[in-house]
């Protein structure tokens, strides 16, 4: 039987790797695009291993010259197994939008760090959107590095843009009150569940009748529906049940009357089709504000609205945090530190008078009066 020429050789991604077991360890060592030439380094290799017992020379073909775009193809094949649809496809628009038309051309070797600082101080658009354009650029040029396509990543010094820390504006009871009574009654329903659930819209455009359960109270969060791609929730504590509310529940009762039957979704616009952010900003949400006299925000103020609300009322953090799905209390620390009615008092003041002062008292009793500063 004729040996096989390609023995140790395999392909990947339009590379020839070499891949032998040498005294138990995995020898793997990328090679060339072309298979005539991977199999002279594999020969090469397999000559070192057996005087040598591993791969003294040999080399992997040079990619530097290889296009930052057609490295961009491979990153995306290899990416679209680990993340989410509505992240790929958030991706695939930043480099085709952004990237692509400034690197794609471009031999991955030749891109510089100063390439890059300039392309940054170019876009016109806020330091937020700057640090989400640099996300699929930095895991494409990772790939390339790690792949040996690059001596060095140029990324590697690119710092993220400052991004300020974003101020809340959420709505008082009286300013919601106000808003429901001019806001379209279409989205009525759907605007008292946004403030009182403080679910994302993407968790509300993905809501199903399937998942809103009127017998135990709950609306169970367990998928999204962004940019039209069905998903799952955004972090494993994004998948949660949240309590129906009073108000929630008269809200769902009332959709139901409206939309069960015509569509699996609950939401749904004028065309029955499941609602999107970008019409509901424009269309409803904003001439809304106007019509109720109240200051422009964005449609995500509806999310912080359920938070103060709560923690407004003394409702526990940690209840608050599971209903709107945090990983952990720190977001909610962190944004709504204010708004959690346990600080709204003196720090210190619960120390004082229910340990140091009920130690004092005991310390009076025995005879043993501190004189001195703890």
């Amino acid at each position: 039987m004729a040996k096989d020429k390609d023995h140790h050789l395999i392909r990947r991604q339009d590379v020839y790797y070499f891949r032998k077991v040498v005294k138990g360890k995995v020898i793997k060592k990328a090679l060339s695009q072309s298979v005539t030439e991977a199999r002279g380094m594999r020969d090469q290799i397999l000559r070192e291993i057996q005087l040598h017992g591993n791969p003294q020379t040999v080399k992997p073909a040079d990619q530097s010259g290889k296009l930052f775009g057609e490295v961009v193809q491979d990153w995306i094949i290899i990416i679209a197994a680990e993340v989410r649809d509505c992240t790929l496809e958030g991706y695939r628009y930043i480099m085709n939008k952004y990237i692509l038309p400034r690197f794609g051309n471009i031999p991955i070797g030749e891109i510089n760090y100063l390439d890059i600082r300039i392309f940054i101080s170019e876009l016109t658009c806020s330091n937020k959107w700057k640090k989400n354009i640099l996300v699929p650029m930095r895991s494409a040029l990772k790939m390339a590095y790690l792949a040996d396509m690059i001596p060095k990543n140029p990324m590697d010094k690119i710092k993220n843009p400052r991004v300020k820390k974003a101020d809340i504006h959420p709505l008082s009871m009286d300013e919601i009150r106000l808003f429901l009574e001019k806001v379209s009654p279409r989205f009525q329903n759907f605007f008292i569940v946004a403030f009182f659930t403080g679910m994302r819209f993407g968790e509300m455009a993905g809501l199903k009748w399937a998942n809103v359960d009127f017998k135990m109270g709950v609306i169970k969060v367990r998928e999204t529906l962004v940019r039209g791609i069905k998903d799952a929730p955004k972090t494993a504590r994004s998948v949660r049940d949240i309590k129906m509310l009073p108000p929630v529940i008269d809200a769902m009762r009332d959709q139901r009357k409206i939309t069960f039957g015509n569509s699996d979704f609950v939401f749904l616009n004028q065309y029955n089709r499941p609602v999107t952010p970008l019409s509901m900003n424009f269309h409803v949400w904003k001439p809304a504000l106007e019509k109720a006299g109240l200051e422009a925000r964005s449609l995500y103020q509806t999310r912080h609205t359920f938070a103060t609300l709560m923690l407004d009322a003394g409702e526990i953090p940690g209840w608050v945090q599971k209903m709107m799905g945090h990983e952990s209390l720190t977001m909610i620390h962190e944004k709504y530190y204010s708004h959690i009615k346990n600080y709204q008092r003196d720090e210190g003041n619960a120390f004082m008078e229910n340990v140091y002062n009920s130690s004092t008292k005991l310390d009076e009793e025995n005879g043993q009066v501190l004189t001195q500063n703890i």
